[in-house]
Parts: structure tokens; C-alpha cells; sequence
């Protein structure tokens, strides 16, 4: 059966942040739904991808609707209490926030009940290219943690053993700057991973992780997973491309950005 393609018009981005998307559309894409992006902004689409912090970008959705109300859209806002019944991802943009969002299928379904956990780790970005033994092991040597509200899931520095699948609810990732002001890296969602890079080398957390609404996490502890690694080399290997993806993208964002403030910064 061939893949069903689902056309994204991206609608208030600049050049760098479209060929972003463009990529992590090709990456998202598989053998049941592949993605197209569209030419222009004001086209018909199945997803629109829209950012929420330009009012001409907002202006353009509000008509959009008008004509096809049902829509899906992704909305990106740098705004960390930008508030919509539909999906919101941080922006600047994050590679990984992006694609999870699209892996599970988010923005084409609307709010579903919480997948099973296999379903849910064999569409995230780390873990999609594992075998489906490799992913039921994962999930038998896994544990699932209820969280309230507000909970400091761990901050900055501590000490990590555990990286988390999100099921349901959403938390916010951040860094203080010198001044101590809160700079938000991004608020995951159902399908996205948190703690992963502390717990594959062992050593401190990279940044804070407080759940935003009450969340149903799929927790996997160092010491149960570097086994599975050690014990099935093809799924390590898998993992290694996937990061080794991931970082690529990441590399190619950061270019970006400096780029542009080399443009910005006056003579």
C-alpha cells in the first residue's frame, strides 16, 4: 500500500526556519504517510504550520479557517503561555519537538486517548529505527510515572538515571542565563523524550524539566537500558544513527542562527 501525502502549507517563517522544516518533513515521513511541502503559504493544505508570534501569519490562519475550519495546524510561538486548543510547539524551532509532533500524528488526528506505549516509542524520534523485538524489550524493562502539575521533574546539574517518554500532558525544559532569568529550550508533548542525554552518558542534567499539566510519563532507567544496549549491538547501532541524525539537525539550526546574527551585528 503506498503512503497516503499529506500536504503542509508553512505560513510566517523566514527562509532558514522553512528549509528546517522542509528537513524534518522528509524525516517524518514513512511508509504509511509521507509529507509535502507546499510552494507558497496561501495554498489548501492538510496541515498548516503557523507562527503564532507574527500577527500577518495569524491573520492569514484566522481566514484560512474561515474557508476550511477543519484544518489541522501546528503552532509555534516563542510566547511559553501562548495558550490554543490546538497543538503548540516552541519556537525558535526544535528538530525533535517538530517531528514528534507529526510522528504520532498529532496534527492530523486531533486529541486522542493515551497510545500504548510500544506505539508510542515506535514513532519518536529516538527511537523509530529500533526493531519491533528490540522496542518490545524496551517497553518490558520500562516503567510508567504519574505527575501532578507544576512537579520539578529534575533540574540542572542533578544527577541522571532516567530519560522519560511522554504519554499524556506536557512539561517545559529551560536554562537559567548569568542573570538568572528562566530561558525556556522547549515544551515536549506526547511522543517526545526528556533526560535522555544524562542518562546515556551518566553524568549531570543539561536542563530543568517541570511538568506544565498533569502527565502520564514511560520511565527507562540507565541501568536496565545499557544492558539492552550492551546485549543487542544492532539496536545500539540504530540509536547511533538516530543521534547522529538529530545532531546533524541541530548542527544545521545552529548555523543558521549565527549566520544570522552575523548579518544582524552592525559593522
Amino acid at each position: 500500500m503506498s503512503a497516503k501525502t499529506m500536504t503542509v502549507s508553512v505560513i510566517g517563517f523566514m527562509e532558514k526556519d522553512r528549509r528546517m522544516i522542509r528537513n524534518i518533513l522528509s524525516v517524518a515521513s514513512n511508509n504509511e504517510c509521507a509529507y509535502l511541502m507546499t510552494v507558497g503559504g496561501h495554498e489548501l493544505a492538510d496541515i498548516l504550520i503557523v507562527n503564532a508570534d507574527d500577527p500577518a501569519a495569524m491573520a492569514i490562519w484566522n481566514e484560512y479557517r474561515l474557508v476550511d475550519p477543519n484544518t489541522a495546524v501546528i503552532f509555534a510561538s516563542a510566547n511559553s503561555q501562548f495558550g490554543s486548543e490546538h497543538v503548540c510547539i516552541k519556537r525558535p524551532l526544535i528538530a525533535s519537538q517538530l517531528h514528534g509532533v507529526l510522528a504520532l500524528g498529532v496534527a492530523r488526528e486531533g486529541p486522542t486517548l493515551v497510545p500504548h506505549k510500544y506505539q508510542v516509542l515506535r514513532k519518536s524520534f529516538l527511537f523509530r529505527s529500533l526493531s519491533p523485538s528490540h522496542l518490545e524489550k524496551i517497553v518490558a524493562l520500562s516503567r510508567v510515572m504519574t505527575l501532578p502539575a507544576q512537579h520539578v521533574m529534575f533540574e540542572k546539574a542533578d544527577v541522571g538515571a532516567e530519560m522519560c517518554v511522554v504519554l499524556k500532558g506536557r512539561l517545559k525544559v529551560s536554562v537559567a542565563n548569568r542573570e538568572g532569568r528562566e530561558i525556556v529550550l522547549g515544551v515536549v508533548g506526547p511522543g517526545e523524550i526528556v533526560g535522555e542525554i544524562a542518562m546515556l552518558d551518566g553524568r549531570g542534567r543539561s536542563a530543568t524539566a517541570i511538568t506544565l499539566t498533569s502527565c502520564e510519563l514511560l520511565m527507562i532507567h540507565r541501568q536496565d537500558f545499557m544492558p539492552f544496549l550492551e546485549q543487542n549491538p544492532k539496536a545500539a547501532i540504530d540509536l547511533l544513527n538516530v543521534l547522529a541524525l538529530r545532531l546533524r539537525l541541530n548542527t544545521e539550526q545552529l548555523a543558521e542562527l549565527i549566520a544570522e546574527d552575523e548579518v544582524l551585528r552592525p559593522a
